[in-house]
C-alpha cells in the first residue's frame, strides 16, 4: 500500500537473490559447514535419513524419501538456484508493474 516501502522491500529481495542465493557465494559457505558437521552426521544413530542422503543433499541428485514431506526432495544448490531465479523474476515483475 506504501510505494516507498514496497520499493525498499523489493530492493532487499533483489539483494538477497543477487548476492546471497548465488551459488558462487553461498556454495563455499555451505560446503564449509557441510564438511564441519559430516562426521557428526555419520556418527548419529538417530538420524532421519542416510549419510548418503546427507552427502548428496548439498549439490547432488536427491531421491525423495517415502513418507517424509511433500515427496519431492532437491539439493541445497538446486533450491538456491530455483529460489534465486524466482525472486529475481518476482522483483522484476513487481518493479515493471508499477
Amino acid at each position: 500500500a506504501v510505494p516507498a516501502l514496497r520499493e525498499r522491500y523489493l530492493a532487499y529481495v533483489r539483494d538477497i537473490a543477487e548476492k546471497w542465493l548465488d551459488w558462487n557465494r553461498l556454495g563455499p559457505v555451505a560446503k564449509r559447514y557441510h564438511a564441519l558437521i559430516a562426521e557428526e552426521v555419520r556418527a548419529d544413530t538417530r538420524k532421519l535419513s542416510t549419510f548418503e542422503a546427507f552427502q548428496s543433499g548439498l549439490e547432488g541428485q536427491v531421491a525423495a524419501q517415502p513418507g517424509r514431506g511433500p515427496g519431492r526432495a532437491i539439493s541445497l544448490k538446486n533450491f538456491a538456484d530455483q529460489r534465486r531465479a524466482y525472486l529475481l523474476s518476482y522483483s522484476e515483475n513487481k518493479r515493471s508493474a508499477r
